[in-house]
C-alpha cells in the first residue's frame, strides 16, 4: 500500500479540531484523536468525523490488567474508530486478549478496526532504556524484540518510529502495518521529538501511515501544508 497521512489533532476543544478539519478540507483523510481530545470531547467529536467522511485512529495507548484493557477497547470500539491501540508493555497475556477481542467484535459488528502495539514513544531515546535498566542495546533493538510480541499475539502492527520501519517489516513481514509519529520536514522544528524522520525517508523504509500533528495543525495553510507531505510521499513512489 501507499503511504498514508495520518493528521494529529491536539486539541482539547471538540470545535476547534472540527475547524481545523473544515480548514483542511479534502486534502485530509485519516485523523487522531488522541488521549486529551478524547476525554475532553471524543464521544461527540469521532462520531463527528465519521459523518465527514473521514477515517479515525484512535490513540488511546491502553495500558492495564487484560480484563480492565479488555473493558476499556470493547467501550472505544463502539466510535467506529479505524484504528485502535494498546502498549506492548501490558503483556502477552493482555495483547492476545485485545486481539480476540477485536476479532470477536468484527464478527458481531461487521466492522474490523485494526489493533495496533505501541512500542517506544518516539520522544524517548536511548537514555530511557539505560535509565530505566531495559537491557536492549539500542532503541532499534528493543522495538524490534516488541513488535515480533505484538506480531505472534495477533496485533495488525505497531506504532514506532520510521527508523526502526525497516527492520520490523524483515521480522514480522509486509503485511505487518507500521505507523510512525515523529514525522518532519528536515527544515522544521522537533519539537519534543527524539527519534523524527522525513516523510520520504519512511514511505522509502515501509511505513504504512505517517502522523503528523503541530508542523500541519499549527501552520498558516494547513491545507497546503497537509498537500506538502502528500507531495513528499508521493516523491518516493
Amino acid at each position: 500500500m501507499k503511504t498514508e497521512l495520518i493528521i494529529a489533532l491536539d486539541f482539547s476543544e471538540n470545535s476547534d479540531a472540527v475547524n481545523m478539519v473544515k480548514r483542511i478540507s479534502d486534502a485530509g483523510r485519516f485523523y487522531k484523536v488522541g488521549l486529551e481530545l478524547f476525554i475532553s470531547c471524543g464521544g461527540r467529536l469521532i462520531p463527528t468525523l465519521k459523518d465527514m467522511g473521514k477515517k479515525v485512529f484512535l490513540d488511546l495507548k491502553l495500558h492495564d490488567i487484560p480484563n480492565t484493557v479488555r473493558g476499556a477497547l470493547l467501550a472505544s470500539l463502539k466510535y467506529g474508530a479505524d484504528i485502535v491501540n494498546v502498549h506492548i508493555q501490558g503483556g502477552r497475556e493482555m495483547l492476545k486478549l485485545c486481539s480476540d477481542t477485536c476479532k470477536e467484535y468484527a464478527i458481531k459488528s461487521g466492522f474490523s478496526p485494526k489493533i495496533i502495539g505501541v512500542t517506544l514513544l518516539t520522544s524517548l531515546s536511548e537514555d530511557y532504556l539505560r535509565e530505566y535498566g531495559i537491557s536492549a542495546a539500542s532503541p532499534k533493538e528493543y522495538v524490534i524484540k516488541l513488535a515480533k510480541f505484538a506480531k505472534d499475539a495477533g496485533l495488525d502492527g505497531v506504532v514506532s518510529s520510521a527508523q526502526e520501519s525497516r527492520e520490523i517489516k524483515e521480522a514480522c513481514g509486509g503485511s505487518f502495518i507500521i505507523i510512525s509519529p515523529g514525522i518532519r520536514f528536515n527544515d522544521g522544528s522537533l519539537d519534543d521529538q527524539q527519534r523524527a524522520s522525513a516523510p520520504q525517508f519512511a514511505a522509502r523504509n515501509g511505513v504504512d501511515y505517517i502522523v503528523v500533528g503541530r508542523p500541519i495543525t499549527h501552520s498558516h495553510d494547513p491545507a497546503w501544508e497537509t498537500e506538502r507531505f502528500y507531495s513528499a510521499l508521493r516523491q518516493t513512489v
